[in-house]
């Protein structure tokens, strides 16, 4: 297993292999739960010890190196660590495949077709084909993106499933700023207008 000072000077010899003439220093290093990765936080020495705020470099939350491997993946300023290893954990145990949302129920069910309809503000037909079994593949992405998207979709009663799948079938790609039900109904909405064109 690297070690803690391994890592950190994986990083320091990353961050001082770039273009800017600034020595960088280590100011937050630790083992991710699991014990696979070393998080660390750096930035230039002025910035961390000398307080000098115009030499604080932006863009990176962390570098968190792998402690078998010593690679490194950025954590962008936008992300946090968290997200960015649970979206990591599960790629792996996708194993190639996608993740994708469907509905939980058929055109069958009246009482959840009805619910689905009013909710979605559109016709019968749009929902049929919603609904439809070849077409029902809604959306694909992270799988903490869809459980977002499924949790919401829960909350005005339709219900759905998150499946691995060879193929997505042309599922909407969703990404992770798809925040409110006007996001899902938005993206509802160009599914249907991409399947009727087909």
């Amino acid at each position: 297993m690297i070690t803690s000072q391994q890592a950190q000077d994986i990083v320091l010899n990353h961050c001082h292999s770039s273009p800017y003439d600034e020595l960088f220093t280590v100011y937050f290093c630790e083992l991710s739960p699991k014990q696979d990765f070393w998080i660390i936080r750096c930035n230039s020495e002025r910035y961390v010890i000398y307080n000098q705020l115009e030499h604080c470099y932006v863009g990176v939350n962390a570098y968190l190196v792998d402690t078998s491997t010593g690679k490194i993946d950025i954590v962008g300023s936008g992300e946090s660590v968290e997200d960015f290893l649970q979206d990591k954990y599960d790629l792996q145990r996708a194993n190639g495949y996608f993740y994708v949302l469907s509905p939980s129920f058929t055109k069958e069910n009246k009482q959840a077709l009805i619910n689905f309809k009013q909710w979605l503000a559109c016709g019968y037909s749009e929902i049929i084909l919603l609904l439809s079994s070849d077409k029902n593949k809604w959306f694909t992405g992270s799988y903490r993106t869809l459980q977002h998207i499924q949790i919401q979709l829960k909350a005005v009663e339709i219900d759905t499933k998150i499946t691995l799948m060879e193929k997505t079938d042309d599922a909407v790609v969703v990404e992770s700023n798809i925040w409110f039900e006007k996001d899902i109904k938005e993206r509802l909405n160009k599914y249907i207008n991409k399947k009727q064109v087909l």
